[in-house]
């Protein structure tokens, strides 16, 4: 793979964007850091070097939010892969994807946002596909995670629904994710499920009872803004149902679930813009400041997913612990692969679809984050 420096972190003096940075390192990949700050960027890059323990191959650069003065950057640096970590998406995203596509660049990003992810698969999808560039959201634990674990059940002749459950502990939510997920809770039309190739919206103020294989007592869990799988299941032949809750843990399930009372109440009448500026300030409320590094014994996590035929069923389970750090892993993953040309798909694809579910967990495996894959994920009746 080259050396050459192709890769710019955009957000990187985040929390999210830290752990990128941290990742990339560790893969010896040179890499800019970039956002509109030099203090802060110059902070990111002293806490990455000391998680890291030496020096990291990295430069830093100042670029104002609009298309024009990304698209300047990118071409001057002659960049391949840009990985975004600045959100709420849909609120800033917009000119990141257009400036990737007009300078030639492949996209991926943290996100968590369901409509975020759906918007530039519509709008920009076919344009990435034309210009064989990559187009995918979500290389964060929450969504990419679930849409591993559903490609193995997937691999099931004759499974066409998913019922998916990511269990979380002791879950540290960023001040970023803490707004994103809060806009995408609150929304009250639009956290979709997909039933019958149909994308059908979940009540915004229910939370569900769940059971996991390996928990005595009932969880609390909440579709956590629909997640992306029914996204990018959607145009799928393989898939005709597929369901996601979360169960993120009762000291976040309980005050996120009066948040979205709270916005029931306040936002009839509003207009969109009035809405997100609500629930980025119920968001700015509910922050704790930047939390600690995630722990891979403290901050465990498991991925259930069972399928269903009409004659078979199959179930996979898969562990995966330290969400924010394996963030961090998939994005410097999915860009060590698309320098070293093992993209298998382009346009707008799941990191799953993006670079192959099984050589991802294998990966991820080796690195200690994930449980290892079955030989087959056999069904339970025929």
């Amino acid at each position: 793979m080259t050396q050459a420096r192709n890769v710019l972190v955009y957000g990187a003096s985040g929390y999210t964007g830290k752990l990128v940075a941290e990742s990339l390192a560790q893969r010896k990949m040179p890499f800019y850091m970039a956002g509109r700050t030099l203090d802060r960027l110059q902070n990111a890059l002293a806490v990455v070097e000391e998680r890291h323990g030496q020096k990291v191959d990295a430069e830093l650069v100042i670029v104002n939010h609009n298309l024009g003065e990304l698209v300047e950057l990118l071409q001057r640096l002659e960049i391949k892969v840009l990985i975004n970590n600045v959100g709420p998406f849909m609120q800033l995203g917009w000119p990141v994807v257009e400036a990737c596509l007009e300078a030639g660049v492949h996209y991926l990003d943290t996100t968590g946002e369901q409509d975020w992810t759906a918007a530039i698969g519509d709008k920009y999808g076919a344009a990435f596909a034309a210009k064989k560039l990559l187009l995918c959201p979500a290389n964060s634990f929450m969504w990419a995670a679930g849409a591993l674990a559903a490609e193995v059940v997937l691999e099931t002749p004759g499974i066409d629904s998913l019922d998916i459950c990511y269990q979380i502990d002791n879950g540290l939510p960023s001040e970023a994710s803490t707004k994103s997920f809060l806009r995408m809770v609150c929304n009250d039309v639009s956290q979709y499920y997909l039933e019958q190739n149909q994308l059908k919206a979940w009540p915004n103020d229910v939370a569900y009872k769940v059971f996991v294989p390996y928990r005595n007592a009932q969880l609390s869990a909440h579709p956590w803004g629909g997640a992306c799988e029914p996204i990018w299941f959607k145009d799928d032949p393989r898939v005709l149902n597929c369901k996601v809750l979360t169960a993120m843990g009762e000291h976040l399930i309980d005050p996120v679930m009066q948040a979205i009372r709270a916005f029931n109440e306040l936002a009839p009448g509003m207009t969109q813009e009035q809405r997100e500026a609500l629930t980025n300030q119920m968001g700015a409320q509910m922050d704790q400041g930047e939390p600690p590094k995630d722990d891979l014994d403290v901050q465990r996590g498991v991925i259930v997913v069972h399928g269903q035929g009409r004659q078979i069923t199959s179930t996979y389970v898969m562990n995966l612990s330290a969400a924010y750090t394996w963030t961090g892993d998939i994005c410097a993953e999915g860009a060590e692969r698309l320098l070293s040309g093992k993209l298998k798909n382009v346009g707008f694809q799941s990191p799953a679809m993006a670079f192959g579910h099984r050589e991802l967990i294998d990966r991820f495996h080796e690195r200690g984050f994930c449980s290892a894959l079955p030989a087959r994920c056999q069904g339970d009746a025929q």
